[in-house]
């Protein structure tokens, strides 16, 4: 009897730990940074992996939860003056209490699930080795307690070739701590960083940059206002490549836990790919498996000469448009898959439709691994790639218009003020002293691009506030001491902006806050802040002056037309001009119905804010540029 309790004890234990496994639907979190969060739409082609992954999955097994966040590190989000680690994902979305706010991902797990964790690319600038180690076993020591399943993954390459055969690792040890970490904490770890290496020699360079990394053309991409060259980021094919590696990984798994992940993963059909005739491209998209739902990305680039007709499916037929509707490149064609493998066919001058003859099922077996295969790779001599583009972008201060700061949308800790004199607008922003504070603006963008943020500031400290500009991703941008906090000045980022509506969001990083915030703008035309209205029509200009912004304050006593500064009233007025630092360059008396220049009371051309007075009444602020 009593051998059969202890029979019937196993069996027990065995079921609870297999059920969920077998009978619930779980949910797989994913954790990360830029290169896996979900990339707002007015950004296409960019996508983080995370972004489809929940194609892959049957919706009645699995769920996923793409939690990747832009410029996080998991140690820290920045370092201040004095060394001090500053928050970072873990404690900013992981932990309960988070300062992302109540929806913390701890809150959410529950036994059963999964959760990917990859970081290591923003460790690199924002955080230490020491640190890494200690929130990532901290994070896994929680996810277990949960009753759910931890998976550390190695970062992704970026593209820095140092020659055909071997991929830079750009991002030091810590590859190699995420494995080491997965072994001493025993955690199953799947190695992206040598995977995708592997797959970049593979495909090799000309392939990597246009099919995978985020090199786009605003030729290619009605959303696009620039073009991009983002050596760090992925584009759409390239986002599901990587997921599919990830998924290849996941089968054949040594862990039966992971491996488990493969019964509920959804059918896969083959997408082949042809090219006629052959060698009329230069680059083509490789044949690849996909799930239903998900978007396929056919790309071709012709060789010079050639002429390229146009898509074929597997019946013969040319394509009509693309399903994604800012794809104008004819050399790209979109769909969403369906059920069934099928066949294209890239047709150039003298060649035709090759038809599909397979059966269309959906594939029972998968890679294992990524295969590093050198047999076509041709040496061509270059220079390796020093970082993306986003590193390398100019900053541009020439900034086309300015927005009062003073009142955001939504804030966290903080207060709208006016006590420090010197600023304009209705007031400034003052962020609580704690890292939780925030200030959050609603904007709109022309297009897709790299733009430089300028955001005017006063720091009357006496060490860095250092701020996070966060548009989609993390922008950390250096707020030195200004003298005073009646002393302003103008700090600079630039930052890859999407086509539409986004949501700036101005955080502190430690404990000491942020600067008060006055005023931000931008280096492009036809920006607008969402909640002051955002019309079609362009800002006036004429040969001296462009309005970069009015909001009058108490009155419309004071306006600018066609470059001059018009005054009505009875009393006398005081005109006062300052510089973007805040500095007083002019002032001049006015008299009531009088009209003034601004061009005869500035010396230089530049940027300008143009306030008017009377007595102590401040009745209206603008932005002026003088030319």
């Amino acid at each position: 009897m009593k051998m059969f309790n202890k029979i019937w004890q196993t069996v027990v234990v065995a079921s609870m730990v297999v059920a969920p496994l077998l009978w619930a639907k779980v949910t797989i979190f994913m954790l990360g940074d830029s290169t896996m969060q979900d990339w707002a739409d007015g950004y296409y082609p960019k996508q983080g992996q995370g972004q489809d992954f929940h194609y892959w999955f049957d919706v009645n097994k699995a769920a996923v939860e793409n939690w990747g966040k832009g410029g996080m590190s998991l140690g820290g989000g920045g370092l201040d003056k004095k060394g001090n680690t500053a928050v970072g994902y873990y404690d900013m979305f992981w932990k309960h209490g988070c300062t992302s706010g109540s929806n913390c991902i701890a809150d959410r797990v529950q036994a059963g699930d999964y959760v990917v964790i990859q970081f290591g690319i923003n460790d690199v600038s924002y955080s230490n080795e020491d640190f890494f180690r200690s929130n990532m076993a901290q994070l896994v020591k929680e996810v277990r307690a949960k009753g759910a399943y931890p998976i550390i993954m190695s970062p992704i390459r970026r593209l820095y070739y140092d020659s055909p055969t071997q991929i830079h690792n750009s991002y030091r040890g810590y590859p190699a701590l995420n494995q080491s970490l997965a072994d001493s904490l025993n955690v199953p770890f799947i190695d992206m960083s040598e995977m995708v290496a592997n797959f970049m020699i593979s495909v090799g360079y000309t392939y990597s940059a246009q099919f995978i990394f985020n090199h786009a053309t605003k030729d290619e991409y009605s959303n696009l206002g620039s073009d991009q060259a983002d050596d760090v980021h992925l584009q759409m094919n390239g986002a599901n490549a990587f997921g599919r590696i990830i998924t290849e990984q996941m089968r054949a798994h040594s862990d039966p836990i992971v491996k488990k992940l493969g019964d509920y993963m959804a059918p896969m059909y083959q997408v082949s790919v042809k090219v006629s005739p052959e060698g009329a491209d230069s680059a083509t998209s490789l044949a690849a498996y996909y799930p239903q739902g998900m978007t396929v990305m056919l790309k071709t680039v012709p060789k010079s000469g050639k002429k390229f007709l146009g898509w074929y499916d597997g019946n013969g037929n040319k394509v009509g448009a693309s399903n994604r509707t800012n794809v104008k490149s004819p050399y790209i064609y979109t769909f969403t898959m369906g059920s069934a493998a099928t066949q294209y066919t890239a047709v150039y001058e003298g060649g035709t439709a090759q038809k599909y003859e397979g059966d269309g099922k959906a594939l029972t077996s998968f890679p294992t691994t990524t295969p590093k295969s050198l047999d076509d790779v041709t040496f061509v001599p270059f220079t390796p790639i020093e970082g993306s583009t986003q590193d390398t972008v100019k900053i541009d201060k020439d900034i086309k218009k300015f927005f009062d700061a003073s009142t955001p949308d939504t804030a966290g800790i903080g207060w709208t003020q006016d006590e420090w004199t010197g600023f304009t607008g209705e007031g400034y922003y003052n962020l609580d002293n704690t890292n939780a504070s925030f200030a959050a603006y609603k904007v709109k963008f022309p297009g897709a691009g790299y733009v430089t943020l300028a955001v005017r500031y006063a720091n009357g400290g006496t060490s860095d506030r250092m701020f996070n500009a966060y548009l989609d991703h993390d922008y950390l941008v250096s707020a030195p001491p200004t003298g005073g906090w009646d002393k302003w000045d103008t700090a600079y980022v630039v930052m890859d902006a999407p086509q539409g509506e986004a949501e700036l969001k101005i955080m502190s990083l430690t404990s000491d806050g942020a600067p008060n915030l006055d005023a931000f703008g931008f280096s492009i035309d036809g920006v607008c802040r969402v909640s002051e209205g955002c019309p079609d029509v362009k800002d006036s200009t004429d040969s001296l002056m462009t309005i970069v912004a009015q909001k009058p304050m108490r009155s419309e006593l004071a306006q600018l037309n066609g470059g001059v500064l018009k005054l009505e009233g009875a009393e006398k007025a005081r005109v006062e001009v300052f510089d973007m630092r805040g500095r007083l360059v002019a002032k001049k008396i006015v008299e009531n119905a009088s009209e003034v220049s601004l061009t005869t009371m500035v010396k230089s051309a530049g940027l300008y804010r143009v306030v008017v007075k009377q007595g102590s009444a401040r009745f209206s602020a603008t932005y002026a540029k003088v030319k």
